[in-house]
């Protein structure tokens, strides 16, 4: 499941602070239109009359934050950053629900389903717009932050970390239709959808001032945390915690056919009937819950979740050597550490 607390380092007005200029960000805008952001985001009814806040994953945009602090900054000059990629997250999931025809979110339907998908794929677009937008608010803050140069080089990191990830959903989505996939394809589409917590990281260094060498550092540790994530996400859907059933957003992903490490894992390294059991399986055009269970189970047969468990604590000590080398103190470093281990889900 998505972290939804908040990230150490972070005290509770830091996140108070953050979730009231995304909120003021949206709701300064009256059409209809950014109701519907408000529902998705969490604080309105479908009725756009406010409702307590859903709590959500906002674990990108305090990313921003936390690093931002730890090199250095304040809220004001991180907190358009922050409100930034935050909405470029939003903007992707909003298109995750059309694209797996996922019928609720957090507990409440999704946009496209309370308003059809033409209206989502609007609000998502809107969203993405927003996002963009939201970086040139540092015009208006004072020191380094307003530094054009900083500016260009947050735009620039954004829409690339947007490319990146619309390239992972572009390979994810060619890859259902194949029975099999590697593991290095698998790790490499993760990779790009690593690319937003990359971002999210390098934003906070980009509010702080911070050269290049720490740029570059702080986008690899937050580019391989994403992608320790991304590859737990599809764990977590494959084997949901003990005692929880699987969300309609975990279900979306393995009925669509979504490939994950450890699915990977069994076609490279089960045996020709378990190679031929998951090709069958994964050739039918939408899979039901007792195909889930047999992937489940040909899974512990080969072994695959150790492997995929021991794949992402590599890719967990990949963020921390990264961060070693981003010039931030002892204290620092544990913090964005623990926060790192957060995020992905590990102990």
């Amino acid at each position: 499941m998505s972290f939804t607390g908040t990230l150490p380092g972070l005290t509770a007005d830091d996140s108070d602070q953050f979730e009231i200029a995304l909120k003021k960000f949206v709701d300064l805008r009256e059409l209809p239109l950014y109701k519907m952001m408000a529902y998705h985001l969490g604080w309105v009814d479908q009725n756009g009359e406010p409702e307590p806040a859903v709590i959500q994953d906002r674990s990108h945009g305090h990313l921003v934050l936390s690093v931002a602090k730890a090199a250095g900054a304040n809220n004001v000059s991180a907190m358009p950053y922050a409100v930034s990629v935050e909405m470029l997250y939003n903007f992707l999931l909003v298109h995750e629900d059309v694209q797996n025809a996922n019928t609720e979110r957090n507990m409440r339907p999704t946009i496209w389903w309370a308003w059809g998908p033409a209206q989502a794929i609007n609000a998502g677009d809107g969203i993405h717009a927003m996002a963009r937008m939201s970086l040139f608010e540092q015009r208006n803050a004072s020191g380094p932050a307003a530094d054009p140069r900083y500016i260009s080089m947050a735009l620039e990191s954004l829409d690339n970390a947007t490319l990146e990830v619309c390239e992972g959903e572009y390979l994810d989505i060619s890859y259902q239709e194949r029975a099999a996939v590697s593991v290095d394809e698998i790790v490499s589409v993760a990779r790009k959808h690593g690319a937003l917590y990359g971002v999210s990281a390098k934003l906070g260094g980009i509010a702080a001032a911070a050269n290049d060498d720490v740029l570059n550092a702080l986008y690899k540790f937050g580019s391989s945390l994403g992608t320790a994530q991304s590859l737990n996400i599809d764990l977590q859907a494959q084997w949901p915690e003990e005692g929880t059933e699987r969300t309609e957003v975990q279900r979306g992903r393995l009925q669509s056919k979504k490939k994950s490490i450890a699915t990977a894992h069994a076609i490279e390294n089960g045996t020709p009937t378990t190679r031929r059991r998951l090709g069958e399986i994964f050739m039918k055009r939408v899979l039901d819950p007792a195909d889930l269970d047999e992937v489940t189970i040909i899974l512990a047969e080969t072994e695959s979740r150790a492997f995929a468990e021991s794949k992402i604590a590599e890719l967990v000590d990949e963020a921390l050597d990264a961060l070693n080398r981003a010039g931030l103190s002892d204290e620092q470093k544990k913090l964005l550490a623990d926060s790192a281990k957060l995020i992905v889900g590990t102990k």
